[in-house]
């Protein structure tokens, strides 16, 4: 493994000669490097799962006699030495399909003349990057493996490197998709723009919005379907003053309320922080004149002396029940005299209570 790794670069990074790559502490500590920081655990179970699928060939440069080495693919054969010492610890820990696939990987050896080609390859790949999906498309792989092979969330997240929460997401998401894309009042507007939206619903951030949904997690669908429409018409709002006889009004993406999909997440902030100002949202559909609203009242309220003075007394009662022996034997006289006067007070205030 590369010790040159340009995902290792920084202020403290030092360049390994060729003559030193193979020493066994540098490549102890590369590997150990790989996988506290690169999530190569991740890889370690997309393997454990697929086997070691050759999609993008391995880069190697010869560096000495009888040895490479890896310009591209680092963390694959990082993951791919974990699994072999897992399998030489305990082979009954290792499917015998991914020790063979393991056994011998294809790559491509590298014989220009750049000095650093490692930083052209990663380059490559790394910043012009490989296209990325939709994400409507990546929900619709997770459906459709779970369906074909009867995954779990845990079994099709570990596929693609994802937790079974992960996995949830994207796959809820999907479904909360087709809901609006067959069932809701918008079918003629919903297209894959939407379902970013969808998803975030199932963040870990909007619980309070996916319960205010009524998100049945048995059928994976809503059940309050009219606030589901109002949800949708937030993205798709409709001039309903310019309709004319016979003609059908369509929503307009270019006018949602909600402008990006973390947005839910202030949703989610004021259904669970200030609901009378989630109201003004649904009533005017202004969400940064709402959010403005809840944050001026919630800094108020932390302002309230009352507030401050109630957390005082919690203070000082905490402070008597933790008082300790050593004081009330060294210090009785001045401890009696403040507790008179406490007691004072308490009493005057219990009074007005009263």
């Amino acid at each position: 493994m590369d010790p040159n790794n340009p995902r290792f670069t920084s202020l403290k990074w030092d360049d390994i000669p060729d003559q030193q790559i193979s020493d066994a502490s540098i490549q102890v500590a590369t590997k150990r490097k790989l996988e506290e920081e690169f999530s190569i655990y991740k890889l370690v179970d997309n393997i454990q799962i697929n086997g070691f699928l050759p999609i993008d060939r391995v880069i190697v440069k010869k560096f000495a006699e009888n040895k490479y080495v890896v310009l591209e693919g680092n963390r694959r054969i990082c993951a791919a030495k974990n699994i072999m010492e897992l399998y030489k610890g305990n082979p009954e820990q290792v499917e015998e399909s991914v020790v063979d696939s393991l056994k011998e990987i294809s790559c491509l050896i590298y014989t220009g003349s750049e000095r650093q080609p490692s930083w052209v390859f990663q380059g490559l790949r790394h910043i012009i990057g490989i296209q990325e999906w939709p994400a409507y498309n990546k929900a619709r792989l997770l459906v459709q493996l779970m369906e074909d092979e009867n995954l779990s969330l845990t079994e099709v997240g570990k596929k693609f490197g994802l937790t079974a929460y992960g996995a949830g997401q994207w796959v809820r998401g999907y479904y909360a998709f087709i809901q609006a894309a067959e069932e809701s009042d918008y079918t003629q507007e919903i297209d894959e723009r939407a379902y970013p939206y969808l998803q975030e619903i199932f963040s870990r951030s909007n619980p309070v919005f996916k319960d205010w949904l009524q998100w049945n997690d048995t059928e994976y669908k809503f059940e309050d379907n009219l606030k589901f429409n109002e949800f949708l018409s937030w993205l798709y709002p409709r001039n309903e003053e310019n309709v004319l006889d016979g003609v059908e009004v369509k929503g307009n993406w270019d006018n949602r309320l909600i402008k990006r999909s973390n947005d839910i997440r202030i949703v989610s902030f004021l259904l669970r922080e200030s609901i009378s100002d989630f109201e003004m949202f649904r009533a005017d559909g202004d969400l940064e004149k709402a959010q403005n609203s809840a944050n001026t009242r919630k800094y108020l309220e932390s302002q309230d002396p009352s507030t401050e003075t109630l957390e005082k007394i919690k203070s000082c009662t905490k402070a008597l029940d933790d008082i300790p022996f050593k004081l009330v034997m060294s210090r009785k006289e001045e401890l009696s005299d403040l507790l008179e006067k406490l007691s004072d007070k308490v009493g005057e205030i219990l009074d007005a209570c009263r």
